[in-house]
């Protein structure tokens, strides 16, 4: 007899940050470096400004991303443990009310009699058996996850993902060196896409391509801009 298993998304918080901010970390830099590349390459012939504009876009994105994570995360957790808190202080002080609420969603569920009985009882036995299905069933919540770790996740992508996109302008290779960084976001970027599935449930590939889609008109018009800037500042 065959058994069927079931895939769940497990620490889908940590994924989604891992993706947020290598999605952000690629996207970001490696529209910025096309755009100071196609200004400064072809007349200065030198990497340097597109190195250093990308370790201040990597430092000052990274920082701004984990931040920015921290604060809506420590927020979401600040909230999901007061109204725990709410919740286990309810059990204590009104039992009845609150085992009535239980009994409300079972009842919801389609039970009645005796297994509806049976069933509120069980859940009731326990309190943090019954607090978990409360803030579940009544609240929609989950325990929160460290918003520190998220922070940290965040940040780490960032970085790994800028790094990646500026790395091929270590090398003084003039446009050679814009073309190796962008196959090598477009590549990441198709990564990105087929991680993204793990948490929003598409095909792979498609969602793989419209990374790479978004990547090269991210491309176009940020190498449009700087080849008129370019010609601007020549002007000048």
């Amino acid at each position: 007899m065959s058994s069927r298993q079931e895939e769940h998304i497990v620490g889908g918080g940590k994924i989604r940050s891992v993706i947020l901010g290598l999605n952000d970390g690629l996207i970001s830099t490696f529209t910025l470096l096309v755009g100071v590349a196609a200004a400064t390459l072809t007349s200065t012939g030198s990497n340097a400004i597109v190195v250093l504009t990308g370790f201040a876009a990597m430092v000052s994105g990274a920082i701004s991303m984990g931040l920015g994570e921290y604060i809506s995360s420590k927020s979401e957790y600040n909230y999901i443990k007061n109204e725990l808190k709410k919740e286990r202080a309810e059990i204590e002080l009104f039992p009845k009310e609150e085992k009535e609420e239980v009994k409300e969603i079972f009842e919801k569920m389609g039970l009645e009699g005796a297994t509806l009985n049976a069933c509120v009882d069980k859940i009731t036995s326990n309190k943090q058996v019954w607090l978990d299905f409360l803030t579940k069933s009544e609240l929609g919540l989950e325990e929160p996850e460290n918003p520190i770790l998220g922070a940290l996740l965040t940040f780490v992508a960032f970085v790994s993902g800028s790094f990646l996109t500026l790395f091929a302008y270590f090398f003084n290779l003039g446009l050679i060196s814009l073309i190796l960084s962008s196959l090598i976001s477009f590549t990441l970027l198709f990564i990105v896409g087929v991680l993204k599935t793990r948490i929003t449930g598409e095909k792979k590939f498609k969602s793989g391509l419209e990374m790479v889609l978004i990547g090269i008109v991210a491309f176009i018009a940020s190498y449009a801009i700087g080849t008129l800037l370019e010609q601007l500042i020549t002007v000048v």
